[in-house]
């Protein structure tokens, strides 16, 4: 009875023994099982979490990525977002580390790569930095801001050759991408070859139509070859695309006026002029602007006001005293005009215009002595300026 109570007793430990071995094998299942859950929902999260960062959700975005990392620490898409806040809130170390982790986690992370070589750019470690981008752009060839973000490190390492072969193998996998075809033209114009530039930048006008990506960097394009009837219609149309609080409309309005007054459109620059000088009342360079304008309307009143201004809040500026004694001689005012005059005879860049408009005014003062005097020092100070030497051709000599 005894022995048989001993081996009920063995066989009873053993399958309590096997039941809890089954029960641990059951709990790990279930624990494996959940946690493979866990991180299969944290991973089809990261889209919308990109979204939120995106959206500038940051706060939001940050609190799911660290929950995300907590679940599961080797989800290197969640890195590369992590990264990407700590760049935008300028924990550059930090962003560095995470995406450092990303391609250690997978070195095929395209994203990572890129944003390592747009670090490297801040710090001004270029080579770090092509070799970065080179890696994103193996991995996503056809990806256009791995193409230009390399292109523009050539750029500015002066490696031109290098940077338009880079943005030539884009054009030909997307030969009408507008992106490319912008970087192409910067390109142009950073080896002086603004012609095509500006070639480039009507292609795409004809291509994406007239939108400010384009229509910008074609308007001061124009104005470095002096094409200033052709930059002004490109920020003419440019301007109608912005509200007037639009953080872009001032600085176009000023670069339209500019352009409006040396095409010769004094009227229109004199529009835009009187917007600006509502926004910038105390800005110099804008009075004097609307003053030279004024000049070119014939409206010396006018001319004369602004260029006052100018000088109230730019005192002993030479232009300004060379507008001021110019409006001042159109409206007859000569003794006024010497006084401006007089100012900037001993500017490096102006005294021989102060010289020669000094004669003018002696002249229409009867005071022909000091006429040829005004006149005499004129042509030594600015030999070759043919405007003054016509001049005293004309009128010096026979005094």
């Amino acid at each position: 009875m005894n022995t048989k109570r001993i081996v009920t007793g063995v066989l009873l430990a053993g399958l309590l023994i096997a039941a809890s071995g089954c029960n641990e094998t059951h709990a790990q299942k279930k624990k494996a099982m959940v946690d493979q859950w866990e991180k299969s929902t944290a991973h089809a999260q990261l889209p919308a979490v990109e979204n939120m960062i995106e959206q500038g959700q940051i706060k939001k975005a940050k609190q799911a990525l660290i929950k995300c990392i907590q679940t599961n620490p080797k989800e290197p898409q969640a890195f590369v977002l992590i990264g990407r806040i700590h760049a935008m809130e300028g924990r550059n170390d930090q962003a560095r580390a995470a995406f450092e982790k990303a391609v250690k986690l997978d070195s095929q992370s395209d994203p990572a790569w890129h944003f390592l070589g747009a670090l490297a750019v801040l710090e001004k470690d270029y080579d770090q930095a092509t070799e970065c981008y080179q890696k994103a752009i193996d991995l996503m060839p056809a990806n256009v801001d791995y193409i230009i973000g390399l292109s523009d490190v050539y750029m500015e390492i002066d490696q031109l050759d290098k940077a338009q072969q880079i943005i030539d193998k884009g054009l030909s996998l997307q030969p009408q991408n507008m992106e490319l075809m912008l970087s192409k033209a910067r390109l142009y114009q950073q080896t002086g070859q603004m012609d095509e530039a500006i070639r480039i930048y009507e292609q795409a006008r004809i291509m994406h139509g007239d939108i400010p990506q384009i229509l910008e960097p074609a308007g001061y394009a124009h104005i470095a070859q002096g094409h200033w009837k052709q930059a002004a219609e490109k920020f003419d149309l440019l301007i109608k695309q912005y509200p007037e609080d639009d953080p872009c409309y001032n600085p176009t309005m000023r670069s339209l006026a500019r352009c409006l007054y040396h095409s010769e459109q004094y009227a229109s620059a004199l529009f835009w002029y009187d917007k600006l000088s509502v926004v910038y009342r105390d800005d110099a360079d804008i009075c004097l602007d609307m003053a030279q304008a004024a000049l070119g309307l014939s409206d010396a009143k006018r001319a004369a006001y602004c260029a006052n201004r100018a000088i109230k809040a730019k005192p002993s500026w030479p232009q300004a005293y060379a507008v001021l004694g110019s409006a001042h001689y159109m409206q007859g005012f000569y003794e006024q005009s010497l006084k401006a005059f007089y100012k900037i005879t001993t500017d490096d860049e102006l005294a021989g215009f102060a010289w020669f408009m000094s004669g003018r005014c002696y002249q229409q003062l009867g005071r022909n002595r000091q006429a040829n005097i005004a006149f005499e020092r004129a042509e030594k100070l600015d030999p070759e300026n043919p405007l003054i030497a016509s001049f005293l051709k004309k009128t010096v000599h026979p005094l």
